[in-house]
């Protein structure tokens, strides 16, 4: 084999070295951005996914607070009637107290 032909050989393996090199890096690059772009896609969806569930865990408690609230307002509305409902035994005792009070004071003056 003649020095040309040599010489022409190893320029094609250097030629055939650097396409691959090229090709290596530009499937990284590709890599890279196809990664870059399904992490960007992952993590959106993990936001979608925690909002949803920070919506329905809102959702859950404000119905309970709801609740609450109502059972604290039925409870403090019977206690309300039941406190008027004492105040008007006491009203008509007292009113039958003092009646009987002035008939006697009556029955004695």
């Amino acid at each position: 084999m003649e020095r040309a032909e040599i010489l022409k050989q190893i320029k094609e393996a250097e030629t055939k070295v650097e396409e691959m090199i090229k090709n290596v890096e530009e499937n990284k690059k590709k890599a890279i951005a196809n990664a870059k772009t399904e992490a960007k896609k992952i993590l959106n969806d993990a936001e979608a996914e925690a909002a949803k569930i920070k919506k329905e865990i809102l959702e859950k408690i404000k119905a309970q607070i709801e609740k609450e609230k109502e059972e604290i307002r039925s409870k403090k509305t019977k206690e309300i009637a039941d406190f008027e409902a004492k105040g008007k035994a006491n009203i008509v005792k007292a009113v039958e107290s003092l009646y009987k009070e002035f008939l006697e004071m009556m029955g004695h003056a």
